[in-house]
């Protein structure tokens, strides 16, 4: 399992990062609040300008200039991987659905793991997820609700990410992090 885990990762985003602040990250999301990191430079990219265009309305077109997109290159210390304690999932199975559920739902960090690998349940999939919490599947938490819901998520086409939710794991674990041209 471990020779599967990359040790260069991207982040893109509209913040300025000098160190990585685990706490920064939003709440409610598929492995919990931290920090996240994609395996696909392209999928970073995707991300920072999504972050970006969400700003700007949110701002309401007014200061788009306060913005700017910014992708990061994120070096792990693979000294350090070989001492975590790791969740690797891998594929978007029941098993990753029901781990995602409980992130989302439970908030903050709902377990010990010091670095979580696994397909990413985007904001793209908003809509699935508030469908299954409504019970448009069929009752919340059956088995079936949860098939629905997983198929409806298209998992061939979710990229791999990487969860740090602990500080000292983040400080430990990233050995580098630089901001690169996205273009």
């Amino acid at each position: 399992m471990y020779r599967d885990i990359r040790k260069v990762l991207y982040h893109g985003t509209i913040s300025e990062i000098k160190k990585v602040d685990v706490k920064a990250g939003r709440n409610r999301k598929d492995f919990g609040q931290g920090f996240y990191m994609s395996v696909s430079r392209q999928q970073a990219v995707g991300m920072m300008h999504k972050k970006y265009r969400e700003a700007v309305r949110r701002s309401r077109h007014k200061d788009s200039c306060l913005f700017q997109e910014n992708l990061y290159e994120i070096k792990l210390n693979g000294e350090t991987l070989q001492n975590l304690n790791v969740k690797y999932f891998e594929e978007a199975d029941m098993e990753w659905l029901d781990f995602v559920l409980m992130c989302r739902e439970q908030g903050g960090m709902p377990h010990d793991y010091d670095l979580v690998i696994g397909a990413t349940a985007d904001d793209d999939t908003a809509l699935c997820l508030k469908a299954y919490e409504e019970g448009l599947y069929g009752k919340r938490g059956s088995s079936e609700a949860k098939k629905i819901l997983l198929s409806n998520l298209e998992v061939e086409n979710l990229g791999m990410q990487y969860y740090i939710g602990k500080q000292d794991v983040a400080d430990r674990l990233i050995s580098s992090i630089r901001k690169v041209d996205w273009r």
